[in-house]
């Protein structure tokens, strides 16, 4: 257990260019409920490597916002992890004690959420807010919190910085209260940002705008990104590798361009045939049937129900990943059989 005393404890740690920030092996999250436990992330493998934009991808009730949570701490009531490893700059997360991991949150690991108006408190001002982050992990006075957080405010392009420090997040646009949180996000350069679908709830122009803002912030303080979204427009715009997961499996990972132009998964091509196309007479595509229910898994490769190409051997059992290209995993019997 990682005490109090140890180097190794929250402070700012140097990390090797070609080193990942955060390293997830076989983590399974379990959920105890009336129907038994469930696992809504179920032996999931993810790298994330210093400087890297790294997307999840994958239908809503899939499990993406479960992992996150599992990172931050945020599972619900009868929700823990129940195997696995979480490695953070190369230290064993799951051994920090709860107050270790407090100070981490907000400071070198933070979260931005899909809508703000349920992160944002909505009877303190948006300034205040932000210079709480501040005060707490760099001991600023308020004063200085405050001069720091306007010019982050404008950094990020809100205008009138100064104004609005002293509104109300129900005064802001959608876009603004975004913009907000990706200020206290990135307010202390933090080594790990975890974004949960942070455009949305925004219309397209926004979105563009929200998108290259992060990118920039990304590349000025060196931060890793793990971009979770269900939108394959958004991974092809921001991401340098992404990895697609279904009913809480990672059933592909490659880098973006591998990944459009050479899909080997049969549920990852569902999801690229899905998207608008410039052939104005390409039909859009479907997939077939819903993710299952976490008390309802079938046995055997999970996307099987909904899979054109699925035959008797994907019915008993999960396929293990093959690497079907240099870094470009897939987790389908077709594969298997090939490697």
């Amino acid at each position: 257990m990682i005490t109090q005393g140890d180097k190794i404890q929250t402070q700012r740690s140097t990390v090797d260019s070609d080193a990942a920030v955060l390293q997830i092996s076989g983590l399974r999250t379990c959920l105890e409920t009336r129907k038994g436990k469930l696992y809504p992330v179920d032996g999931v493998d993810l790298d994330i490597p210093k400087g890297k934009i790294i997307g999840l991808v994958g239908e809503s009730g899939c499990g993406k916002s479960m992992m996150a949570n599992s990172v931050m701490g945020l599972l619900p009531k009868g929700g823990y992890i129940a195997e696995g490893g979480i490695r953070f700059c190369g230290n064993d997360f799951l051994a920090y004690t709860a107050e270790q991991r407090r100070k981490l949150y907000g400071d070198r690991i933070t979260l931005i959420f899909q809508e703000p108006m349920s992160s944002l408190n909505p009877v303190i001002k948006v300034g205040p807010q932000v210079s709480e982050v501040l005060m707490l992990h760099k001991e600023l006075s308020r004063e200085e919190a405050k001069n720091q957080v306007i010019e982050m405010f404008r950094s990020v392009g809100i205008p009138e910085p100064e104004r609005r420090y002293g509104c109300y997040p129900h005064e802001l646009s959608g876009g603004l209260r975004q913009r907000v949180m990706i200020s206290a996000a990135m307010i202390c350069r933090p080594d790990l940002l975890i974004a949960d679908e942070p455009t949305t709830a925004l219309d397209v122009t926004i979105e563009a705008q929200i998108l290259q803002l992060m990118r920039r912030l990304q590349q000025e303080a060196g931060t890793s990104v793990l971009l979770i979204t269900h939108d394959l427009g958004v991974v092809a715009e921001i991401c340098d590798w992404v990895y697609v997961m279904y009913a809480g499996k990672i059933v592909e990972a490659a880098d973006v361009y591998e990944l459009f132009h050479n899909p080997k998964h049969p549920y990852t091509r569902g999801l690229l045939g899905s998207l608008p196309s410039r052939n104005t007479e390409k039909r859009l595509q479907s997939i077939p049937g819903t993710v299952p229910m976490l008390a309802e898994m079938p046995q055997g490769c999970r996307f099987a129900p909904r899979c054109q190409y699925a035959e008797e051997s994907c019915r008993q059992a999960f396929p293990l990943a093959a690497q079907v290209h240099e870094g470009h995993r897939v987790s389908c019997w077709m594969f298997q059989k090939e490697a």
